[in-house]
């Protein structure tokens, strides 16, 4: 009996760490509409699109992009992001973070361009921005602990995924819009359910809830509050957030990934 009970937390961790794998698959497209009360604002769309394996690490890049509806007349968001990953072990537990992020926004016939270089041996970020792919509007160095590794604003997404298997407290690192924060969450990872306008059927999910103690995209801060389909895959079906206007939700709508559906809720 007491050889089992130490048998069964190590089974857990395999199974845990096997599970946090499986949540990074090149090719899979996650695409949500956003909506403010019942009135549609936008889409935001997430995909994988490569990964390769560089000073023994495996790496991963992926793109979102967040576009407001042409004819919302108090909305106007139009961004690509770009982020380049690492998945590694850190302190024992499998972490992504980022090694560098692009973000591109269009607004009235103008692209700006504004990069992060994490460079973690020499402890500093390197910010650096442009309009129109022309002149560079700014560049400097932003000093970081050598222990600390940071999430940016796509990132963040695949890291919290990663994180859903343990019921814990997270306090995670960003660097979003130049600025040095964190977000705080965490997990109740037994069964709940949730449904939204797009999937026909109650879906069986975990709940995360949290803290944005950063400001993002159209003012993006504060409480949030989202649902994770409850499986290996960790893909979030619904959440809702804080920003400028008041809170909204983003709803999945339309999904590519190899042999998933999001699972039944099942009482």
């Amino acid at each position: 009996m007491r050889k089992l009970l130490l048998i069964i937390p190590f089974c857990l961790l395999i199974n845990n760490g096997y599970s946090q794998e499986k949540v990074m698959e090149v090719g899979e497209e996650l695409k949500y509409k956003v909506y403010f009360g019942f009135i549609p604002l936008g889409e935001v769309t997430f995909k994988v699109n490569t990964t390769y394996a560089e000073n023994g690490k495996n790496h991963y890049t992926a793109k979102a992009q967040i576009k407001s509806l042409e004819d919302i007349p108090f909305v106007n968001v139009n961004y690509i992001f770009e982020s380049v990953m690492v998945l590694d072990e850190v302190d024992k537990e499998k972490k992504i973070y980022s090694d560098k992020f692009t973000s591109s926004e269009f607004k009235e016939k103008t692209i700006t361009a504004t990069q992060y270089d994490f460079n973690y041996k020499e402890k500093y970020i390197k910010v650096q921005m442009d309009k129109d792919g022309m002149e560079v509007q700014d560049f400097r160095k932003v000093p970081i602990d050598s222990n600390t590794y940071f999430q940016d604003g796509l990132s963040l997404f695949y890291d919290a995924r990663i994180h859903s298997f343990a019921n814990k407290n997270f306090n995670v690192p960003v660097f979003i819009n130049e600025q040095i924060s964190s977000v705080k969450y965490s997990f109740n990872i037994n069964q709940d359910v949730t449904s939204t306008g797009n999937i026909d059927y109650d879906v069986s999910v975990i709940k995360v809830a949290g803290v944005a103690d950063f400001v993002g995209v159209f003012g993006l801060t504060g409480e949030f509050v989202g649902w994770l389909s409850n499986d290996d895959l960790r893909i979030p079906i619904k959440a809702n957030f804080n920003v400028q206007i008041g809170s909204i939700s983003l709803e999945l709508y339309s999904y590519k990934r190899k042999g998933w559906n999001p699972p039944k809720f099942e009482k």
